[in-house]
Formats: C-alpha cells, structure tokens, sequence
C-alpha cells in the first residue's frame, strides 16, 4: 500500500484534513475512501471495533485499500479505480 504523510504546521479539523487527502487521492485516479481515523480521539468511520489493532486499517485492507493518508494526526485508507 502506498503511504502518504502530510505534516502541516498548524492544527487542522477533520474537514481540512480531509480535503487535503482527498486532494491527494484525486491525483492518482478515481477514488473511494474506505476509512479513516483521528488517532488522538480514537473516532473511526466506520466505526468498527473489531479486527485486533487498527481495525480501521484492516477493515479498509479487506476491502483492497491501496492508499494511506495520513494529515497530522488523521488516516485516510482509499482505494484508488
């Protein structure tokens, strides 16, 4: 999986951060976000609990995630088409 990592100077809200990944995602294709997680609140979409460690991460795998996103301290998992 290809793996991307933003460090931004400032804090940013979910929203941001996820346009900035999106944005990143447009660039290699047609894409479907599959997860993401903000790792200093724990809160995930979808909010799967199960799967042992960064169910998140795994629930997005199973489902042929081929990027990572990560914006300070958000993930974003897509399958890019």
């Amino acid at each position: 999986m290809e793996e991307v990592k933003i460090n931004l100077e400032k804090d940013v809200s979910l929203e941001e951060a996820e346009k900035y990944a999106k944005n990143i995602a447009s660039k290699r294709g047609e894409y479907i976000l599959l997860s993401m997680c903000d790792l200093k609140t724990g809160y995930r979409a979808p909010a799967v609990y199960c799967c042992g460690e960064n169910p998140w991460e795994v629930y997005a795998a199973s489902r042929g995630a081929n990027l990572k996103v990560k914006v300070n301290d958000y993930e974003f998992f897509f399958r890019i088409i």
